[in-house]
């Protein structure tokens, strides 16, 4: 069962038993097409570099086999601190949520989650990032530095470079997506 509450700045999720607080950084757009290409999509990680900004971010699998429970990947920054991660996933609900854990780095202990909702005209993809940071150098980079800005740049960038790949429009070399387009509602929980 996933739920999600919310209590005064921050959110609640519940996994099974797990239970995750936290600021939520929330970007979503839609897709015209079914979940189940969209969830095929997120879970190769072959297919990651077609809509990934790998040029920003590099992405590497730490665990051997199939996308499961359990696979864990590593992630470098290429921005001005250079902040690394390791991620693990946590949870997947076939066709519809992957739920990943965030092991070290900014983020440790929150989680980020792809849920993939259908609609009449598609399915709606939503990116959730569910945090708390802790250590006071990591909130003068994602306060002070532009961290912030930079993740939410980086997650408008691979929502846009996502859809277009599936709905097989050819982006541009640099593409950024249009104004009012690729972005849907953003959420941020005030301090």
């Amino acid at each position: 069962m996933f739920k999600n509450w919310f209590k005064g700045s921050e959110t609640i999720y519940s996994i099974g038993e797990s239970i995750y607080q936290g600021k939520v950084n929330q970007h979503q757009t839609l897709i015209k097409k079914e979940s189940e290409e969209i969830y095929l999509t997120l879970t190769d990680l072959d297919q990651l570099r077609q809509w990934c900004p790998i040029e920003q971010i590099s992405v590497a699998r730490v665990t051997p086999g199939e996308f499961r429970v359990g696979t864990r990947l590593h992630f470098k920054l290429r921005f001005r601190i250079q902040p690394e991660w390791d991620s693990e996933v946590i949870h997947l609900e076939s066709n519809r949520k992957i739920v990943s854990q965030f092991l070290n780095g900014i983020f440790q202990g929150g989680i980020e989650i792809w849920d993939l909702k259908e609609m009449e005209s598609g399915t709606e993809v939503t990116h959730t990032l569910v945090y708390k940071i802790h250590r006071w150098i990591y909130k003068v980079g994602w306060f002070l530095l532009g961290g912030e800005k930079k993740h939410d740049e980086l997650t408008e960038l691979a929502l846009f470079r996502l859809k277009s790949l599936l709905e097989k429009s050819t982006p541009s070399p640099h593409p950024s997506p249009p104004v009012g387009e690729g972005k849907g509602e953003e959420r941020k929980t005030p301090s």
